[in-house]
C-alpha cells in the first residue's frame, strides 16, 4: 500500500517564513562577512611543519617504515632523509660540520674526535637513563651521551639443530660443556665449529668473544676497556688469562693450523653440508645458509666462557644518532629524537633492519628461530665490541687478529702478542696527540 506524507498547514507556513528570510540574507551576503562576529568559526590553519634534515650511510630503503613513523606521528616535523655512501659519508659529513652546516640528526662518526671539536649535542640527561650501557659506552665520553644507539649487529655460535638431535647434545653454556660437545662430535667424524682463520678479523673476534665473557662483560672489565682507549691501562696486564684460556681451543683440536688456510666461505660449505657442527658468524649470512641448505635447521647460541651466565654477543649498534650542536631546529629535532628512542621507534627501525636486537631498556624484538637459543644475551643486553671504545688505538685490532693467528701458527705465546699490541697502541696514541 502506498504511503502518502501529510505536511500540516502550520508547517508550511513556517517553511515559507524560513524561505523568505534566506532569500533576503543572500541578497546581502558580503556584508555579513564584513560584519561577522571577531570569534566565529574559522576553517584551521594548515600546519606549518619544521624540517630535519637526518643524514646516514644506509640507503632509504633500510630506514623507510621509520620515516613513514615519524610522517604520521609528527605532523609538524618533515624529516628529510639524505643517503650519503659509506665510501665517502664520513669526509662529506665532517667537511659540512667544520663548516658550521651538516645535517640535524647525524648517523654515526660520534668519537672522542668529533666531541671534543664540539660537533655534538650533549643527551645524557633526556636519553642516557633508557638506553643500556653497552650501547651507549662507545658514544659516551667524559661520561656524556652524545649518541643513540640503534639496533645491533652481532655474531655468536651457529649450530645445526638435526646433528646435535642426532648425538643427544645439549647447548653448552660453558667452555667446558663446549669442549665435551665437541669430543662427542669428533668421535664420530664431524667437526666441530668450521672457522675461516685465514681471516685475521675473524681470529681476532673469536678470542674476544672468549674475553668479553671472563673479563671484559665485567664491571672490572668495562672501565678497563675505556682506560685502554685512553692509553691508561695495558692489555698484556689484563687480557693474557682470557688469552691463555682460548689456546685451549687449540689444545683440544678444535682449531688447528690447517684453518690458518681456510677462508670463510670453505668454512660455510663446511658447515652447510654438515661436515661441520657449528660456525661463529651473525645475520649476514643466513641467506647463504639458506640458499646453500634450504632445509638445514639452525640455531644460535650466544659465545661462550668459563663462567657461565647468560653469555655474551660481539657486536655493537649498526649505528648512534647524534644532534648537530649547530643545529637551527633542536626542538623538532628532538621530537624526532624522542619518538626513536620509544618502542614503537624501535620497532620501526628494526622492520628494515632485522637481525639485531634493541639497546633501549625494556625493548625485545621477535626474533626469526634461529636466535632462539641467544635470547637470554639480548634481554640481559650483552651485546658489545670492545674495539669501539679504543678510539684511535682501535686500529690495533688488525694487530691482534695477527697475533691470534701466530699463536695458532706457534711462532708467538700469548704474552708475546698482547705486548706487540700493547707497544702499537701506544705508537697510535702519540701519533693522535
Amino acid at each position: 500500500m502506498k504511503r502518502t506524507w501529510l505536511i500540516p498547514t502550520t508547517a508550511l507556513l513556517a517553511l515559507s517564513i524560513l524561505i523568505t528570510g534566506c532569500s533576503s540574507n543572500s541578497t546581502n551576503n558580503s556584508s555579513a562577512k564584513e560584519s561577522a562576529p571577531p570569534n566565529a568559526t574559522k576553517a584551521p590553519e594548515p600546519v606549518e611543519k619544521v624540517k630535519v634534515r637526518m643524514s646516514y650511510w644506509n640507503k632509504e630503503d633500510n630506514v623507510k617504515t621509520l620515516l613513514q613513523l615519524f610522517k604520521d606521528k609528527l605532523p609538524d616535523v618533515d624529516v628529510e632523509y639524505q643517503f650519503i655512501d659509506n665510501k665517502t659519508y664520513t669526509d662529506v659529513i665532517k667537511t659540512q660540520l667544520a663548516a658550521g652546516e651538516g645535517p640535524d640528526i647525524i648517523g654515526g662518526i660520534i668519537d672522542a674526535n668529533t666531541v671534543k671539536t664540539g660537533y655534538f649535542e650533549d643527551l645524557t640527561e633526556r636519553y642516557a637513563s633508557k638506553y643500556y650501557e653497552t650501547g651507549t659506552s662507545t658514544v659516551t665520553f667524559d661520561n656524556k651521551l652524545y649518541g643513540l644507539p640503534q639496533a645491533s649487529w652481532f655474531n655468536g655460535i651457529y649450530y645445526n639443530v638435526d646433528l646435535f638431535a642426532k648425538y643427544n647434545l645439549k647447548i653448552p653454556t660453558t667452555l667446558d660443556e663446549y669442549f665435551q660437545v665437541a669430543d662427542v662430535l669428533k668421535k664420530n667424524g664431524i667437526k666441530p665449529q668450521a672457522i675461516g682463520l685465514k681471516n685475521f678479523n675473524v681470529a681476532g673476534q673469536s678470542f674476544l668473544a672468549l674475553a668479553l665473557n671472563d673479563f671484559i662483560g665485567t664491571e672490572e672489565g668495562k672501565k678497563w676497556n675505556d682506560d685502554f682507549g685512553k692509553g691508561k691501562a695495558k692489555m698484556a696486564d689484563a687480557l693474557e688469562p682470557a688469552l691463555i684460556t682460548w689456546t685451549e681451543y687449540l689444545k683440544r683440536g678444535v682449531f688447528t693450523k690447517d684453518m690458518l688456510g681456510l677462508e670463510e666461505e670453505q668454512a660455510i660449505d663446511e658447515f652447510t653440508s654438515g661436515k661441520a657442527a657449528m660456525f661463529q658468524a651473525g645475520p649476514w649470512y643466513m641467506d647463504t645458509f639458506k640458499q646453500k641448505a634450504p632445509n638445514m635447521k639452525i640455531d644460535m647460541f650466544p659465545n661462550l666462557g668459563t663462567k657461565g651466565g647468560p653469555g655474551w654477543m660481539v657486536g655493537g649498534p649498526g649505528v648512534s644518532f647524534g644532534l648537530n650542536a649547530k643545529s637551527k631546529v633542536k626542538d623538532a629535532a628532538y621530537k624526532v629524537l624522542d619518538l626513536l628512542s620509544t618502542p614503537e621507534g624501535q620497532y620501526a627501525y628494526w622492520a628494515d633492519n632485522k637481525g639485531g636486537s634493541s639497546f633501549v631498556k625494556g625493548v625485545t624484538f621477535e626474533m626469526p628461530a634461529e636466535y632462539n637459543s641467544a635470547q637470554e644475551a639480548f634481554k640481559a643486553g650483552n651485546v658489545m665490541f670492545p674495539v669501539n671504545n679504543w678510539g684511535v688505538a682501535g686500529a690495533v685490532f688488525f694487530d691482534l687478529g695477527k697475533g691470534i693467528q701466530e699463536i695458532i701458527a706457534g711462532t708467538k705465546t700469548p704474552r708475546q702478542v698482547l705486548e706487540a699490541v700493547d707497544k702499537k697502541a701506544v705508537e697510535l696514541l702519540e701519533k693522535s696527540k
